[in-house]
């Protein structure tokens, strides 16, 4: 595989989020009184933002503007209350990330977990890995699976987007690599699995992050 550079997304990709995110979901709607969500019902919650997120776990009867601002507002709250306290890194990831670095590949992270919050987590969990960039969602791009994230990466890297391999756990991140040109690679140890992935148009799908070194390999 030709490629001289990895976008990787985050939760579900790089780190194993899920329990913290179920958390601070669950704590914010028990807060308004609000029947909590299984941990695992979080699977499909995540992948397009914070404010999305705060949505899909109301009750529909609730999904009100008013609610949605009310329990949006409380999720981040919680989110920086606990954040980094049940996160870890899914095992393999810092060994093949040092191998991509070794074997020359620039590196990125790309999430649409709030900006702030992504660059907490990526200093406290790979902390020795030296990302050309990590951005988290923000006013400045709209969040994926629109590319324009994805495409202001590319060009700071000065790499064309063909170039780049953009892996990631969810449809929304296949997405956001076809639409941006890049190689959209499915990280099927993550949140959605790799039905989801192969659906969505993922070039490859890998079981676990040692598989990435793959990428490595002519194929």
């Amino acid at each position: 595989m030709d490629f001289s550079a990895v976008i990787f997304d985050l939760d579900g990709t790089l780190l194993y989020t899920l329990e913290e995110i179920a958390t601070v979901g669950n704590n914010a709607l028990a807060g308004f009184g609000y029947a909590t969500h299984p941990v695992s019902a979080y699977r499909n919650f995540v992948g397009s933002g914070a404010r999305v997120l705060a949505l899909r776990i109301l009750p529909e009867e609730a999904r009100t503007p008013e609610n949605h601002e009310r329990v949006f507002a409380a999720v981040l709250d919680e989110f920086e209350r606990l954040l980094n306290t049940l996160t870890r890194p899914y095992s393999g990831i810092p060994e093949v990330l040092d191998l991509l670095q070794v074997a020359g590949k620039k590196l990125a992270v790309l999430s649409n977990k709030p900006d702030a919050f992504t660059k907490a987590a990526m200093a406290e969990f790979l902390p020795d890995t030296d990302f050309f960039e990590i951005r988290g969602g923000s006013p400045d791009f709209p969040l994926k699976p629109a590319p324009d994230g994805a495409l202001a990466i590319a060009a700071n890297m000065g790499i064309a987007p063909e170039h780049i391999v953009f892996v990631g756990d969810s449809d929304v991140d296949i997405k956001t690599a076809i639409n941006a040109g890049m190689i959209p690679v499915g990280a099927g140890w993550g949140f959605r699995g790799p039905e989801e992935l192969a659906a969505a148009g993922a070039s490859v799908v890998f079981s676990n992050p040692g598989e990435l070194e793959k990428l490595l390999y002519p194929i």
